[in-house]
């Protein structure tokens, strides 16, 4: 019976582990990086989630940037995205974040 009880809690530290796995430094649930990014400047979305990995200003009406495993899908298994991309719009003359696409 002790056996039986020394196995469940480790099944429940491993499976805690695993949820804290997909919440690790530097990474963002989906939903927490859309609120943190829609909405808001350049400015203000590096002071809260960092600079990207790379920009795409071919439209410079709506530059992209490009964040690479700073998002994981909490709808499939915390799986980290390969990158996020935030599309920005201008809104009162100022670029903000208008969208996120995941990839």
């Amino acid at each position: 019976m002790r056996k039986i009880g020394s196995i469940l809690k480790a099944a429940v530290v491993i499976g805690v582990l695993a949820v804290l796995a997909g919440c690790s430094t530097g990474t963002y649930q989906r939903g927490m990086f859309q609120g943190y990014v829609i909405g808001s400047t350049a400015e203000e979305i590096t002071s809260k989630v960092g600079k990207p990995d790379s920009i795409d200003a071919s439209n410079p009406d709506k530059p992209r940037w490009v964040y690479q495993k700073k998002t994981f899908d909490p709808d499939n298994f915390n799986k980290a995205d390969e990158k996020a991309i935030v599309i920005f719009e201008k809104k009162d003359g100022k670029l903000v974040g208008a969208d996120v696409l995941y990839g």
